[in-house]
């Protein structure tokens, strides 16, 4: 007797359309999810506002973002550009980035791969809450998925 494979579904959204929470300053909508994939990969929408910005920090993840609305610095390594959009920055599993929205709101498509790295956006939405946040338990999600801040 063959086992039936659950094939993931098709999906489309429309603008706006998408579970929605906060990660830190960010408030993320989530597109396509890792169980719409297969855990390939998962894709979301950032929606931030002026003067957010991560620490410098890297994860065993690519991620990639899709400027839609905005002005946002984005650093590699070292090297550091402004992002506009219709701009494309792809950062590779475990290098040191960071980025700064410099306009008063951004809007930016954010792939992950593998889309696992899901667990650690809403792992620290649904942990911290309030800014900034307590550094222990920023730490200790941090170090459950394994990013490295410098």
């Amino acid at each position: 007797m063959a086992i039936a494979v659950q094939q993931p579904m098709p999906k489309i959204l429309a603008p706006g359309e998408g579970d929605s929470y906060q990660m830190l300053a960010h408030t993320l909508v989530r597109k396509i999810t890792s169980s719409d994939t297969e855990g390939d990969w998962a894709m979301f929408e950032m929606l931030d506002t002026a003067g957010s910005q991560p620490p410098v920090h890297s994860h065993p993840w690519h991620e990639t973002f899709y400027i839609l609305e905005g002005e946002v610095e984005v650093q590699i390594g070292n090297q550091r550009t402004m992002a506009t959009a219709g701009a494309v920055a792809h950062i590779p599993a475990n290098a040191m980035h960071t980025f700064k929205i410099c306009s008063a709101t951004a809007r930016v498509l954010v792939i992950i791969s593998p889309a696992a790295a899901e667990a650690f956006y809403r792992e620290l939405g649904a942990e911290i809450t309030t800014l900034p946040p307590d550094p222990a338990i920023f730490q200790k999600i941090c170090a459950k998925h394994g990013l490295q801040l410098q």
